[in-house]
């Protein structure tokens, strides 16, 4: 069989001078023309129907040679990142988040963070692994103890990066790669400076990136074996693509990426099938059917389940409990909510949250104050457990606001005042317009004890009891209730909206709303603490079955909360973060840790030859390539270099590796968040691919059919000299840096001194 990647195509100067008589015309023609032309590069053409098995057996096929190939190319990969990874005892860059979180792992502490947790998971069986107590705080900068076995922690991440590698050369045989192409792929990801750095300590990319070849070569697999549908096989590397796809978003968020990639070529390969009228509906129903299950449920389930181990795990009272429902805080061992009175008398201290996911607990500070001429103190929501966040429910003629007066309980429909206890001002709304809507009323604190008034009432209306116990009666945790005025009857809604930072920092707008909003979930409140000695403190832990769908979809809200929430920093811009409009071109290397001369000094920088080949394929190569071809296609002239049918297969490896890049680089440009340059990593993976993918073809097009593997010797043996060159800034630096002034190979680079020309 004649294929794009297996056997080389005679040139068209070639075929002119076999010809000799051949007209102009005649050396275009038409896609559906045969060419009876036979020399010693011509072989028999195939059309893209005509793909049979044992041509597929043939690309699957992994033999002897293969093996040898990718377990060399494994062992260099784990000498690159294994290398002295012990070298820097101390804490460095974003070890200090997710050391710290694995150790959480082992403690079985409750933390927040902006990243689902599988990959946090495979951090703390690390620690665990390496016999860490959880006790090191991984402190930015610290020193790690001698009971810290910081080494194998390293060690047991830098595996999921080195195994890139194995994964990477698989997959370019899958697609169709020859050997060498394979080998030269494959090896740009063994000496890539960034890919190798970043796998070296104790981060996520690691196994995001592991997780990512994974993907791409279960879905690589799956293409192999299209003409096998149902077999055993076909099922295998569709329900390992599932798996793998599941793995990645669990990890974090940016795998959503690669889903994108595989659902989109999963639908383009379904709409194939519908508009082929020989295809049986009974067949198209069942690939429908398994694509559902192995790549929409079977993700869906690891992710939920990622977070199911994560919430069995850490059950244990932790700095994270403030970001979660009060029903969720009270099943924590340790943690207050869980253990305190349940009934809620007038004359109770209470805390109040609200049930908009970011908004936090009920506050009042006296400092801050709307910036008009009324200046009132601002009531607002905080996520944190602070002294501000405590109220006095006192009822409307005050009668019963002494704590030591007979217990009265608290029933739905009756009228309060929310008296702050450090300010001693009550909840108030008016008529004047919020800070952020004005179509609403403003709510502040105003008054005192002699100094009241109407606005200051509220009618408590209960709209569902979560514990087993009657509705009607206010309680804290398990009642959820709503809030009116008892004046204008506007409803006391949490919103998502946050003051400016001169009005009040990290403080968002509560509002009374004359809307119909009984729907939304800002004006739903529940009492998350008591203080009232009258009342006798009970275990709340079982008063409410675990919900764990909501506390799912709590946690994620907040993730989505806080990951918007990371900004640029000005002052951090090109010393750590960056663009993404800069990092095909590596314009920001970025400095890891200390820069004096006596600090082991790392650079994540990227192998500059191959982050600039690979931008130059993506960037501009391809997009040509794509142009041109649209063209000839539409005037139905495809070169003569092209046999029947490889332009289609040509476009099935390189949609899916541009189509990688593409999707897993241009979605940074639609993010408000901080960006750095590791977040490039995953798109260059595809892009390294697309490279060597694309010399294979320069190759096969315009020289003699050995010359592969000396081009990709050659190619390979730069990759490794340009790698080489920048390892000390990989391996770790001891001297000064004025000795690595040659590496500035752009002016801006920061490898010596800070200098941004732009």
């Amino acid at each position: 069989m004649s294929s794009l990647h297996e056997q080389p195509l005679r040139r068209r100067g070639q075929r002119e001078a076999d010809s000799g008589t051949r007209t102009a015309n005649e050396q275009q023609v038409s896609v559906t023309d045969t060419d009876t032309d036979t020399d010693k590069y011509e072989h028999r053409r195939e059309t893209p129907t005509s793909i049979s098995t044992q041509a597929l057996e043939a690309v699957e096929q992994f033999d002897f040679y293969d093996r040898v190939i990718a377990l060399a190319l494994t062992f260099v990969s784990l000498f690159t990142r294994l290398y002295q990874i012990g070298k820097r005892d101390i804490v460095t860059w974003d070890e200090t988040h997710f050391g710290k979180f694995g150790a959480y792992y082992v403690n079985r502490t409750f933390y927040h963070d902006v990243h689902p947790p599988l990959a946090k998971m495979l951090v703390g069986l690390g620690e665990f692994l390496s016999g860490h107590n959880g006790s090191f705080t991984y402190a930015s900068g610290a020193v790690y103890p001698e009971h810290v076995n910081y080494t194998f922690q390293r060690g047991y991440v830098a595996v999921f990066g080195a195994m890139t590698v194995p994964l990477a050369y698989r997959t370019c045989r899958l697609l169709g790669f020859g050997k060498p192409a394979a080998t030269m792929a494959a090896s740009f990801i063994v000496f890539d400076n960034a890919m190798c750095l970043i796998s070296r300590f104790i981060l996520l990319d690691p196994p995001l990136l592991c997780f990512t070849a994974m993907s791409l070569l279960g879905y690589s697999g799956f293409m192999a074996q299209r003409h096998r549908a149902f077999e055993a096989s076909w099922w295998r590397w569709l329900a390992f693509t599932g798996i793998s796809l599941g793995l990645v978003v669990s990890s974090k968020w940016t795998g959503l990426f690669v889903i994108a990639l595989v659902g989109l070529c999963t639908i383009e390969e379904l709409l194939k099938m519908f508009s082929d009228s020989q295809t049986p509906a009974a067949t198209q129903l069942r690939h429908w059917a398994a694509r559902v299950l192995c790549l929409i449920v079977v993700p869906i389930a690891i992710y939920l389940a990622s977070f199911g181990v994560h919430f069995a795990l850490l059950n244990h009272r932790g700095t994270g409990d403030f970001k979660m429902p009060s029903s969720f805080q009270m099943r924590q061992w340790g943690n207050v909510v869980g253990t305190q009175p349940h009934e809620v008398s007038f004359g109770s201290n209470v805390t109040l949250r609200s049930h908009l996911p970011g908004f936090g607990l009920l506050n009042a500070n006296g400092t801050r104050r709307f910036p008009d001429r009324d200046r009132e103190v601002i009531a607002g929501g905080v996520p944190g457990k602070v002294v501000n966040n405590w109220w006095t429910l006192v009822s409307a003629n005050r009668t019963w606001e002494n704590a030591s007066a007979p217990i009265l309980h608290v029933h739905s429909g009756q009228l309060v005042r929310l008296a702050h206890i450090n300010t001693g001002h009550f909840l108030r709304t008016g008529r004047s317009p919020p800070y952020n809507m004005g179509w609403d009323r403003r709510v502040f604190v105003d008054g005192n004890k002699t100094k009241s008034d109407v606005w200051d009432i509220w009618r408590i209306v209960v709209d569902r009891e979560e514990s087993a116990k009657s509705r009607g009666k206010l309680r804290a945790v398990t009642t959820n209730f709503r809030l009116y005025n008892a004046v204008s009857g506007c409803l006391l809604q949490a919103t998502p909206a946050s003051f400016p930072e001169n009005v009040a920092r990290k403080f968002s707008e509560v509002i009374c709303t004359d809307a119909n909003t009984t729907r939304s979930e800002g004006t739903l409140w529940n009492i998350e603490q008591v203080r009232d000695t009258r009342l006798k403190r009970v275990a709340l832990r079982s008063a409410v079955k675990r919900k764990f769908l909501r506390d799912f979809l709590w946690i994620n809200r907040e993730m989505a909360i806080s990951n918007n929430g990371l900004t640029t920093d000005p002052d951090k811009y090109k010393q750590a973060e960056s663009s993404p409009w800069s990092w095909p071109l590596l314009f920001y290397p970025m400095r890891m840790g200390p820069w004096t001369d006596d600090a082991i000094k790392y650079y994540e920088i990227g192998n500059p030859v191959l982050w600039w080949a690979s931008s130059f394929c993506c960037l501009v190569l391809y997009p040509l390539q794509l142009i041109y071809w649209a063209v000839q296609w539409q005037r139905r002239q495809i070169s003569s270099r092209w046999q029947a049918g490889e332009l289609l297969r040509f476009w099935d490896t390189t949609k899916l590796l541009w189509g990688g890049w593409a999707l897993n680089y241009l979605p940074f440009y639609l993010m408000g968040r901080v960006t750095y340059l590791h977040h490039y990593l995953p798109a260059l993976y595809f892009a390294l691919l697309l490279l060597a993918f694309e010399i294979q073809c320069f190759v096969h097009w315009y020289m003699p059919p050995r010359a592969i593997w000396s081009v990709a010797g050659i190619t390979i043996l730069a990759a490794a000299g340009v790698f080489w060159m920048f390892s000390p800034l990989t391996f770790g630096w001891e001297r000064p840096v004025a000795e690595l002034g040659h590496l500035c190979w752009l002016p801006w680079w920061n490898v010596v001194r800070d200098q941004n020309l732009f």
